[in-house]
């Protein structure tokens, strides 16, 4: 994103909620230090917060890690951890986005762009300019794609099986590539509370709202193809359904 004033954008803020992923959670992280230097030259007051849900693991020590190296550099994004033991990410990203809102009590919200993504995902370099750009230009709403690169723990074909049903859905909507206009998120009510589908509740009632939206097919989100679910019915869900055909239809090929 070229150095050029922004009008509508004040503050930016991305939300992150944790529950178990010390594996991944390092590679998230630092893919969210390189979307945040991507920006560093605009000037916009940026906060991201953390939430640890649950966390029965490491996690929290990872993202210690991540604080203190953002103190030692006196980085340019100021960092806040919370906790919470709902085991829903729905809260989690609700608490994520109310610890910032807070922090900005002083501020237009209207003048506040958040954005949303997952422990288990990485984001691109260019993920928070994309959605700046799209807010400068007046949308209030834009929502992304995720692809997956380590298809190992399925079956041969459940990434071409995967690939295909997915581009053809016209809209995917992901919390793990999510942003919205802080204002248009406050007058829904934010997030609902639920352990599944909060994102796609958020987005719908931001878009009914008469919200100008973006659904934007290039920048997409590394997520994890893990067979285990973290929250019901979501993509890893989506995934295992696949799987479990292939599975079926080979062992019925091999009778």
């Amino acid at each position: 994103m070229s150095h050029v004033p922004l009008i509508r954008t004040l503050a930016l803020g991305v939300v992150m909620p944790v529950h178990n992923e010390e594996e991944l959670l390092g590679d998230a992280l630092i893919s969210l230090d390189e979307a945040f230097v991507e920006i560093r030259e605009l000037g916009l007051d940026i906060k991201a917060a953390v939430v640890l849900d649950d966390c029965q693991d490491a996690s929290a020590d990872v993202v210690a890690q991540w604080e203190r190296r953002h103190c030692n550099q006196r980085h340019l994004v100021t960092t806040v951890v919370r906790q919470c033991s709902a085991n829903s990410v729905g809260v989690a990203r609700g608490l994520g986005c109310a610890t910032l809102l807070d922090e900005w009590s002083q501020m237009d919200p209207s003048r506040i762009w958040l954005a949303t993504t997952d422990a288990d995902s990485r984001v691109p370099r260019d993920w928070i300019s994309a959605q700046l750009e799209r807010h400068e230009s007046g949308i209030d709403l834009w929502s992304g794609r995720v692809c997956v690169e380590d298809w190992s723990l399925h079956p041969s074909d459940t990434a071409s099986t995967w690939q295909s049903e997915y581009e053809a859905e016209p809209n995917p909507i992901h919390g793990a590539n999510l942003g919205f206009n802080a204002g248009a998120y406050v007058a829904t009510g934010g997030f609902l509370p639920t352990r599944t589908g909060e994102d796609r509740a958020l987005h719908q009632a931001i878009a009914a709202m008469g919200a100008v939206s973006h659904s934007d097919s290039t920048i997409r989100v590394v997520t994890s193809a893990r067979r285990i679910a973290r929250a019901p019915f979501g993509f890893s869900h989506a995934l295992t359904i696949i799987a479990n055909k292939l599975d079926l239809a080979a062992k019925c090929d091999a009778i």
